[in-house]
């Protein structure tokens, strides 16, 4: 054999060696899939966020409305609790809706910080709620006798709303212990109903709308990986 057929003999060699799926190219398959499903997940969770900060003025809601609230006391109080902590310091604004169970009784909701909830309930006959569930709330009573003035007539508020049915407050968060207190506005005791809380998250939509660029962004690089990584490589000559 001459020394031009030997060379040609092992071009073809190398060809064929070169030619199929080898073990690195089907790692770059399955790490161009992995990109793609990375990306992937960053548009869903980019457009599901980027929905809902543009959707009911960007609240969301917590999911609090499935519970429902009984007390024969004059007021229902929340523990004290800080918002500008809560979900990492997130929560931008809170809306707070109490529908009582008799639509014609006179509701008041209101916000106050935790000094002046204190002030207002302190000598009132009232509970507050600890934990919420399905069979009833778990709550702790404080004894005392009806209050000295109607909540709407108090100065300790930061927002309140008072009036028969539903009635809302928007409190815009800021730092320190507050509490959240339902009752009659006229008040006597007694009151039924379901709190609905709602929480808008500060940035949501831009959010959303970074993850959707950068998995988009991660998508086309992972498509054009695994074009031009395993599939055109892969083409080999016998």
């Amino acid at each position: 054999m001459t020394d031009r057929g030997a060379n040609l003999l092992t071009r073809a060699a190398k060809k064929h060696t070169s030619g199929g799926w080898t073990a690195g190219r089907i790692t770059a398959v399955v790490v161009g899939g992995i990109l793609s499903l990375v990306a992937l997940t960053l548009v869903g969770l980019g457009g599901t966020a980027l929905t809902m900060g543009l959707q009911d003025d960007g609240y969301i809601n917590l999911g609090t409305d499935q519970y429902a609230h009984h007390t024969d006391t004059y007021a229902m109080s929340t523990e004290s609790w800080r918002a500008d902590k809560d979900f990492g310091g997130l929560y931008e604004d809170l809306r707070i809706t109490f529908t009582p169970k008799d639509s014609s009784a006179p509701v008041f909701v209101g916000v106050a910080e935790k000094n002046g909830a204190h002030k207002y309930l302190d000598g009132v006959e009232h509970v507050t709620i600890h934990d919420s569930k399905p069979g009833g709330d778990v709550t702790s009573k404080h004894n005392g006798g009806k209050p000295s003035t109607n909540p709407d007539q108090a100065d300790v508020w930061m927002v309140e709303s008072a009036g028969k049915g539903a009635q809302t407050v928007d409190w815009t968060v800021k730092s320190g212990e507050v509490q959240a207190v339902a009752m009659k506005a006229d008040g006597t005791p007694g009151l039924s109903g379901h709190v609905d809380v709602s929480a808008k998250i500060a940035g949501l939509a831009w959010m959303g709308v970074a993850l959707l660029v950068v998995g988009l962004l991660l998508l086309a690089v992972s498509v054009i990986w695994l074009i031009r990584k395993p599939i055109r490589l892969a083409r080999g000559t016998a």
